[in-house]
């Protein structure tokens, strides 16, 4: 096992510079099990709002109300350089105002123009109350459009935010799994970064080294045979893939305990073992194509933070583009974070163990036909020097 013994030897000497990236996800990992009761929850925030009323109507006076059960309200007696100052001073979020007719046009059904406003703009803040302000009018001209009276509409949704109403959220199936460690869903979420880079810094590089010139030759003039010397490769190369993953899933038991044990995460641990197997796919053709350790470095860069960033690592899938998405279909990443949503109930789409395997299916796809490639790429190789 003189080759293997080479091979372990030299990753050692790789290591260091994938270790990074494990102790930065490691320390990310446990700061976001801190705060994991805020990563995916959502609290209705209240806000320093003015509302100055200028129709002075019984509907006005309703919205102003609505607004106040949700807001904290301020100060309305001042002029439009004060309300300036004091968005610009943050004592206020928003200020609206209520322009005059306003209680006249929506019973009409007109909703434009009802409002003027000072704000922030591109601010969370604005979004928020502009939201609930579109919500609120909509509402009202729905009971109007039913036969109510403006001033009887106007209190409607007053009275509907005051109703209880009990939700439940289903992530995963309707089994009863308990609920889910947001912590886990960045986690997760983030091997898709964390285990091609990782593998590619480490692996690679050590690939490359028992590549060179020197060392080929040395191993070449022993007696051990060729099939033997791939065989000890792969075999150096496997332990040391699968004791990576090993080290992550010990360190997401240590960080979350029993979290680990539910159902979702033990899938989406299998749904990481495959991606496992495409890094080591992904790893095994750079090591072939890249020439030395330098360029390996910008390879890994490239490769991963380019299918992070269009296939849903660090962005989430729901927010790009359906070009960017449609472009992203022709990288695993893309299905192995699609799975995760899934599971991890944070996408629309309803868990099904049908869908679950097809796109764990994919992945696997993805690896065979990378691997196929690699191969070609190195039977070309071996060929080119023979001649």
């Amino acid at each position: 096992m003189q080759v293997f013994k080479t091979y372990m030897k030299i990753f050692k000497k790789t290591m260091p510079s994938a270790l990074i990236y494990i102790v930065i996800f490691i320390i990310i990992g446990f700061l976001v099990s801190s705060s994991s009761s805020d990563v995916m929850s959502f609290k209705d925030t209240s806000l320093d709002v003015t509302v100055v009323d200028n129709d002075n109507t019984a509907a006005s006076k309703a919205l102003k109300d609505y607004i106040g059960s949700k807001h904290k309200l301020m100060d309305d007696k001042k002029n439009k350089d004060e309300y300036i100052d004091s968005l610009y001073y943050n004592i206020t979020d928003y200020v609206l105002i209520i322009n005059k007719g306003y209680s006249e046009n929506l019973s009409a059904g007109i909703t434009d123009n009802l409002f003027q406003n000072y704000k922030l703009p591109s601010s969370y803040e604005v979004a928020f109350i502009e939201n609930q302000l579109d919500e609120y009018v909509r509402v009202v001209n729905s009971y109007t459009v039913g036969g109510l009276s403006i001033d009887e509409a106007a209190l409607k949704p007053l009275e509907l935010s005051k109703d209880p109403v009990n939700v439940k959220v289903v992530n995963f199936t309707n089994e009863s799994d308990g609920d889910i460690n947001p912590a886990l869903v960045f986690y997760y979420q983030y091997l898709a970064y964390i285990l091609p880079a990782v593998l590619i810094i480490g692996v690679s590089a050590a690939l490359i080294i028992m590549r060179k010139k020197d060392v080929r030759n040395r191993t070449n003039c022993s007696c051990v045979s060729n099939s033997s010397q791939f065989f000890q490769t792969m075999l150096g190369t496997s332990i040391v893939v699968i004791g990576i993953y090993l080290l992550l899933t010990v360190v997401a038991f240590i960080i979350y305990g029993s979290d680990m044990l539910s159902k979702p995460v033990l899938l989406a641990m299998l749904n990481g073992f495959v991606f496992l197997i495409i890094s080591m796919m992904i790893t095994l053709l750079v090591s072939i194509l890249a020439k030395t350790q330098k360029v390996v470095s910008m390879v890994a860069n490239t490769i991963c933070l380019g299918m992070s960033f269009l296939c849903g690592v660090f962005v989430p899938q729901h927010f790009l583009s359906d070009s960017v998405l449609s472009f992203a279909k022709f990288f695993p990443s893309y299905w192995y974070v699609k799975a995760n949503n899934m599971i991890f109930g944070t996408s629309s789409e309803i868990f099904t163990m049908n869908k679950y395997f097809t796109y764990v299916g994919i992945e696997v796809g993805f690896a065979v036909a990378i691997l196929c490639v690699t191969l070609m790429i190195s039977k070309t190789k071996q060929k080119s020097k023979a001649i």
